[in-house]
């Protein structure tokens, strides 16, 4: 089973699992038997907005469907202050605290932040990085705290960060995503099968694994 943590699309690709992430204003477009994650994105932050959009995310956090909250997180390349994107951040951990489901992070220059929000919160529920792209120290300390680390289309390029502590990192806490990137999920799973010398049945296993300890269900 090929399981896609992280797409924006309707397009599945070969996935047989995915995760369709949905800004807080397309929680309209819930159907079928699909799961979902949802979350105000830190580049949709708006400090008039601020209120109304978490009230979305909130009204619908507690909806089957929704197995997770985000993507949320913090990201310093924004053009947004920094306080802003933080105050919606931690309300969002305290809606995934509320209804017991682990988020999907996006982070950007602010790993240091966000694993502070970690091990300071009262939020218990596991953290996922998606398209992890940092040193092997950091992506380390964070697994330490029970995070997980999500990669795509950065394995297929050798200068990245992401390719170059791919394989250092406990297999046990890895996800793979497309996030619309322009690579489909097979040749993620393949590509990473490869850099890991596993059989591509034995990955997609334990991958499989992961998502049941990670969102608490069978894929």
């Amino acid at each position: 089973m090929l399981i896609d943590v992280h797409r924006h699309s309707c397009e599945k690709g070969m996935a047989k699992k995915t995760v369709r992430n949905l800004f807080h204003n397309q929680t309209n477009e819930i159907f079928g038997s699909e799961v979902y994650s949802v979350g105000l994105h830190p580049w949709h932050v708006n400090t008039k907005t601020l209120v109304s959009d978490l009230k979305l995310v909130r009204d619908i956090a507690n909806n089957k469907q929704i197995i997770a909250i985000g993507e949320a997180g913090l990201d310093k390349k924004v053009d947004l202050p920094f306080e802003v994107q933080l105050k919606a951040f931690k309300q969002q951990i305290e809606i995934a605290h509320a209804v017991n489901k682990p988020m999907i992070i996006h982070c950007v220059k602010a790993y240091n932040e966000i694993y502070e929000l970690k091990t300071t919160s009262d939020c218990q529920e596991p953290w996922l990085i998606h398209w992890f792209n940092a040193s092997e120290q950091m992506g380390l300390q964070l697994i330490s705290k029970g995070f997980y680390l999500s990669f795509g289309h950065m394995l297929f390029n050798e200068t990245s960060k992401a390719f170059k502590v791919f394989t250092h990192l406990p297999i046990d806490y890895i996800f793979f995503e497309t996030d619309d990137a322009g690579y489909g999920i097979d040749e993620i799973y393949y590509r990473a099968s490869e850099l890991l010398n596993m059989p591509l049945k034995e990955l997609e296993h334990r991958i499989e694994n992961n998502f049941h300890n990670f969102f608490g269900i069978e894929p």
